[in-house]
């Protein structure tokens, strides 16, 4: 039996898929990717996995390209003639679906990690952008046989904007975490914050900041760290808060675990996420978390005993709970210690794919 995968990236298969894949080899599923891009073509191809690249973008709104999508993918699924296509994130999730409904696949499965930029912004142009988008979804999503969502939220949305009708749905707790990597740590000190997210204005990064430098008026000594590559905020637009000392700006790093064990709580502001691997890796590593009560975030930590939930948005709030967290280091010992607790029930990789597994076969 074949399976395609329908990707955006290179990246996120040997990041995010390599598990899923490992496993559906295991159960005698020969593997085939389709991604944007063919970096990661030879690490790939050492899985045992044949991978194909198209041309276009994850990210690029050009109405002609994407048009082009689903010719692309038709092309693929006729070498490959798989038995399954599972499509992921929103392009492939559309075209991906369409072409396989129109070379007659039988199973065809779709995951949605979070609603994005689509969902989150209401200027004009991105509410015509998602205008279109739940048209499109609305068409693709009448094809799957199962569409599986990261959180309740996006599920709700769906359902309610009359894109997929919630016999489809299923809903998994994230795409999980190896909990044997991501180890238990001791908290060091209690005075060390700690946010991993891309530089993006939707990830609270700018929020971030300013709470930090409300926080450091009063106790100077805390520390506020930051990693994260640039998106569409730059390194240039947070400079003032690195010049004053607010945060300090990490960079990027391949391995979060060094910089998860020295800090104290694990802060993610974001307006909207699917199921943050981030906040995961944190809880999985002992770290209490304080993130925003929004999509995503509400499914993965449990307020006042894994972490606290702030409004999206607020600095002035979220500065208030990193005080609260620096005043009363024993709870959030016990918060971290709970975090842990759940991300072994919860949150293990292996048990996702597993279940992942059962519903497609």
């Amino acid at each position: 039996m074949k399976i395609l995968l329908i990707c955006t990236t290179s990246n996120q298969i040997i990041t995010f898929r390599k598990d899923l894949i490992n496993k559906l080899q295991s159960e005698g599923l020969e593997v085939f990717t389709i991604a944007f891009d063919d970096e990661h073509k030879e690490t790939i191809a050492e899985r045992g996995v044949k991978h194909f690249s198209i041309s276009g973008s994850n990210r690029s709104l050009n109405p002609f390209k994407m048009l082009t999508l689903k010719k692309q993918y038709i092309n693929i699924i006729k070498q490959v003639q798989p038995d399954i296509v599972f499509t992921f994130m929103l392009k492939p999730n559309i075209f991906g679906v369409k072409a396989a409904k129109a070379m007659g696949i039988k199973k065809i499965y779709s995951m949605v990690e979070g609603a994005g930029d689509v969902f989150i912004n209401n200027g004009l142009k991105w509410k015509a952008i998602r205008s279109i988008v739940c048209t499109m979804y609305r068409s693709s999503f009448k094809s799957t046989d199962k569409v599986f969502f990261l959180n309740n939220d996006d599920k709700a949305e769906f359902i309610s904007r009359n894109l997929v009708i919630s016999d489809k749905c299923e809903v998994i707790p994230g795409i999980g975490i190896d909990t044997d990597f991501f180890e238990y740590k001791p908290i060091k000190s209690h005075n060390t914050f700690l946010m991993i997210a891309r530089m993006l204005k939707t990830k609270g990064v700018i929020e971030y900041c300013k709470a930090a430098r409300i926080v450091k008026q009063k106790y100077p000594d805390a520390v506020f760290n930051y990693l994260g590559a640039e998106g569409n905020l730059k390194v240039s637009d947070i400079q003032e808060y690195i010049d004053d000392g607010s945060i300090n700006y990490l960079g990027t790093t391949r391995d979060v675990r060094p910089y998860l064990e020295e800090c104290t709580v694990f802060v993610l502001p974001t307006y909207r996420e699917g199921f943050p691997v981030s906040v995961m890796e944190a809880m999985a590593s002992g770290r209490a978390v304080i993130a925003s009560d929004t999509n995503g975030c509400r499914d993965a930590v449990v307020d006042a005993q894994t972490g606290i939930l702030v409004s999206v948005g607020n600095e002035k709030e979220l500065a208030d709970k990193l005080i609260w967290s620096i005043e009363h280091p024993e709870e959030i010992v016990i918060f971290g210690t709970n975090g842990r607790a759940l991300a072994e029930k919860k949150f293990n990789r292996s048990s996702i794919n597993n279940e992942i597994t059962e519903k497609i076969l």
